[in-house]
């Protein structure tokens, strides 16, 4: 590719279809994992399915939200045919990540003095809430983007995700 400001249909659409869809689908099968009935005992596996966890939902956060900080950047907004209505349909930050985004920073990414602080009914991530919402963000996105720039590929795991992994409760 090289080049990144002059990013054609062609390679949106392939990038869709390797690595956005490999963020989100794999956000949606750790959540999977970690909620199944039967899920791993071992607390290294949970911990290193926490942070996969955290570390994939940031990435696709960031495409969504976070402006392009660097010349290869890819951002949801080189996808959308119509910026201004994306962006009346995005559902807001603040609400449903904010805290999120807190606690990947203070007790994922960065060794903080606050991890004492934590209280055990305070610990769980509360994956499926989260992932629903990011669901809506991507879902919103699919609903926006410019079909000639998106792989279909990322259209049927719009239309499979939700049976697939759909969960009764929150966790």
């Amino acid at each position: 590719m090289g080049t990144y400001a002059n990013i054609t249909p062609e390679q949106l659409r392939a990038f869709s279809g390797e690595h956005l869809y490999y963020e989100i689908d794999m956000l949606y099968g750790v959540v999977e994992r970690l909620s199944e009935q039967h899920a791993p005992q071992d607390s290294y596996l949970i911990n290193s399915l926490l942070e996969a966890y955290v570390i994939h939902t940031q990435v696709i956060l960031d495409f969504f939200y976070q402006p392009q900080m660097k010349a290869d950047d890819a951002k949801a907004i080189h996808f959308i045919r119509d910026v201004r209505r994306w962006k009346q349909a995005m559902p807001p930050y603040d609400r449903y990540f904010r805290k999120f985004n807190r606690r990947r920073s203070r007790e994922v990414v960065h060794l903080s003095y606050h991890r004492m602080d934590i209280q055990p009914e305070d610990k769980p991530w509360y994956l499926v809430r989260t992932t629903e919402h990011v669901k809506l963000v991507v879902n919103a996105f699919l609903e926006h983007a410019d079909p000639d720039k998106l792989h279909p590929r990322m259209y049927d795991l719009k239309r499979n995700v939700e049976e697939k992994y759909r969960q009764p409760e929150d966790d």
